[in-house]
């Protein structure tokens, strides 16, 4: 960013010249794979695996998918994850061929949760992301203040509500939702010669759109296939927060142009998966309450001299059943994630750079896959992935990524009484690195 008077202008200019207009969107398309440990490991292709509540912004029929160790006719699942990208210097997170900025405090967090009833499925997961960008140059005086802009703060949060329904004895899975996201620019401001220590609005767009997903589990074959599709968003709250319009319709900070509105693209994405070794890939989930009562009767016990309720020795035994299964697997999954264009668009460096670097002018392809086994029954899982990310900018190129991870048996607990004293909780980790780009995220739950 740099002082100066403003021209407001019209159209976005020619690659490479100096906005003078806000009549321009931002592409809020996202490479890097920003996921839970498990997915960013996987190298993203998560979409035909599509289970628990962190497969909901891949494949929103993961809904309704029932995993096998579930009981119960109603249950519900939670996750969240922590990534930390761009923690190395020289950072290129947008793959714009650019490594200027300074990306700072940067990291990128998820939690939601799931609720399942019978073949129904609700679930919601949040994303929060936000990362410091500093611009070389001189700081920009905010209007009507003695205050200066010294970097801008980009937060973006996302949220997926969705709900599925497993049809054809849960072997089919539809659903469908919405999506919203919220783009805030913040500038964080001081004033001159002082410190800098606040924070004060410049752009607040807010977007929503529909998704749907498919999600085919054939409990007699190994394999998994699923898709999805997204439309792109529209405004549906754009604030000008302390930036008012001026008579050309622009809104500027001292010589900076900022944008009409900002734009996550249409995306259709398909995957497939296969499981191999000794563990079946999709066991069907049994209901406790339906198992026929003389299969229950050796599996209950007394309790002050009267015997449990059928439905506890069903439990029982179901989960005898599962803990039975053989644990070794090899899961090996692959999809393709097409993205739309977006129109008169330039990323979000271009718009802090204030220089025309035109974004999301074609529809890009991102191919990822992934390798997933258990070596050690029930103790260690390991991970290994990639993905090519397409650029979306004139002076960009694709760039391979290779991710890994690792997922670790760490305790067994009951959480104070919470769950059963068998259950086994685990520590994971993954890794994410390209040309110009290293994340990596931690993450902890339930050893399933």
């Amino acid at each position: 960013m740099c002082g100066g008077e403003a021209r407001a202008g019209g159209p976005l200019g020619p690659q490479g010249s100096r906005i003078q207009t806000s009549q321009y969107t931002v592409d809020l398309f996202q490479g890097p794979v920003l996921a839970t440990t498990r997915i960013t490991a996987l190298g993203g292709a998560y979409t035909a695996i599509a289970e628990g509540t962190e497969g909901i912004p891949f494949n929103p029929a993961s809904a309704s998918l029932r995993p096998p160790y579930s009981t119960t006719r109603d249950d519900f699942d939670l996750t969240a994850g922590l990534t930390l990208p761009a923690s190395v210097t020289g950072t290129d997170f947008d793959n714009n061929g650019k490594v200027g900025f300074t990306y700072d405090k940067f990291f990128w967090l998820t939690f939601g949760g799931l609720l399942q009833h019978d073949k129904l499925g609700f679930g919601v997961i949040a994303a929060f992301q936000q990362y410091e960008l500093g611009v070389p140059g001189t700081p920009v005086p905010l209007p009507n203040s003695n205050e200066v802009i010294a970097s801008v703060t980009a937060r973006l949060v996302r949220l997926d509500p969705v709900v599925s329904y497993g049809f054809l004895d849960d072997q089919l899975h539809l659903g469908g939702g919405l999506r919203f996201t919220g783009f805030y620019g913040i500038g964080n401001t001081g004033v001159v010669g002082g410190t800098v220590d606040n924070e004060r609005l410049l752009i607040n767009s807010n977007t929503a759109g529909l998704q749907a997903g498919a999600l085919w589990v054939p409990h007699d074959l190994p394999l998994r296939v699923g898709g999805a599709a997204r439309s792109p968003q529209v405004p549906f709250v754009n604030d000008e927060g302390r930036i008012s319009a001026n008579a050309e319709g622009d809104r500027v900070v001292g010589n900076v142009f900022l944008p009409q509105r900002v734009e996550l693209p249409w995306e259709i994405e398909a995957g497939v998966a296969v499981q191999l070794w000794k563990r079946p890939f999709n066991i069907p989930w049994h209901d406790e309450e339906r198992v026929p009562k003389e299969d229950t009767e050796r599996w209950r016990r007394d309790k002050n001299g009267q015997p449990e309720p059928h439905y506890l020795g069903a439990r029982r035994r179901l989960k005898a059943e599962y803990a039975a299964i053989p644990r070794q697997r090899v899961l090996l999954a692959a999809s393709a994630l097409v993205s739309g264009p977006v129109k008169n668009a330039v990323g979000v460096e271009s718009m802090l750079s204030q220089t025309v670097d035109r974004s999301g002018e074609s529809t890009v392809v991102t191919l990822r896959a992934g390798a997933e086994a258990e070596v050690i029954p029930n103790w260690l899982v390991l991970r290994a992935g990639s993905y090519l990310e397409p650029t979306r900018y004139r002076g960009g190129e694709s760039r391979l990524h290779g991710t890994g991870g690792v997922a670790v048996r760490v305790l067994r607990w009951s959480m104070f009484g919470l769950f059963d004293d068998d259950t086994l909780f685990r520590l994971s980790l993954a890794v994410d690195g390209a040309r110009d780009y290293f994340g990596w995220s931690i993450g902890a739950g339930l050893f399933r």
